[in-house]
């Protein structure tokens, strides 16, 4: 499928596609994006899942959460990040602890080069087998040679994630975390990408901080979520 083909919503500053990533990713040219931040599918290995819930400390519990596309392996799409991103750019991508390391290998196999690995205190634990998990982690990689950011604040990120009502996706990002990357490793006016969009909680930031947004998700129910927030902004 070639983006142009693909299920399409477009504002001045966004543009969402209802799509699988891989699907359309030839129809975005070589180094046409100045920034991608994501949080990709995986599986939950133990931690979180009870009997296939979702739980939090808070006592929420999603089932079923919507997700068709639990997994796609990091070595067939991360290449396709490398290849649109410009030169002097940087990668950002969520993880876990047992996805870190498959991740990593992932990334610097296709040439892009590790800068931070950055910590998210999420200010709520989850049950684990072992020590209850409070942080997850968000990898950066840049393309090419280093190109000078406002990088401010340390390696670790201290945000509450959304709860309760305030919460679109079972798996969302605090807003002002991304706008942190965003701020810290773009200019206004450049393009930012999330090929695994969710719920659309890059885009948000991207709005607020004036930058252009591009978003790709493939299950029907985030896509319509990303809209109305789009449309709400």
């Amino acid at each position: 499928m070639d983006k142009d083909t693909a299920a399409m919503y477009e504002t001045e500053k966004a543009t969402l596609y209802h799509a699988d990533f891989l699907n359309i990713a030839d129809g975005f040219a070589d180094g046409s994006i100045d920034l991608v931040f994501t949080d990709p599918p995986f599986e939950l290995a133990g931690g979180g899942m009870k009997n296939g819930k979702l739980n939090y400390e808070n006592g929420e519990i999603f089932r079923n959460c919507g997700f068709s596309t639990k997994y796609i392996a990091f070595n067939r799409w991360i290449p396709e990040i490398y290849r649109i991103l410009k030169n002097e750019r940087y990668f950002y991508v969520m993880t876990n602890d047992r996805n870190l390391f498959s991740i990593h290998k992932a990334c610097t196999d296709c040439n892009f080069k590790f800068c931070e690995l950055l910590v998210l205190d999420k200010k709520m634990t989850v049950p684990s087998t072992y020590y209850p998990k409070r942080a997850e982690f968000i990898l950066m990689y840049r393309k090419g040679s280093y190109r000078k950011g406002h990088f401010a604040g340390s390696t670790v990120i201290e945000e509450r994630i959304p709860r309760g009502k305030e919460k679109r996706h079972p798996t969302e990002k605090p807003v002002a975390m991304i706008e942190h990357l965003i701020r810290c490793s773009t200019q206004e006016n450049e393009v930012c990408l999330d090929p695994f969009m969710g719920s659309c909680s890059t885009g948000e930031a991207c709005i607020k901080l004036n930058r252009r947004f591009i978003g790709v998700e493939i299950e029907s129910r985030w896509f319509r979520t990303s809209q109305n927030r789009i449309k709400q902004l």
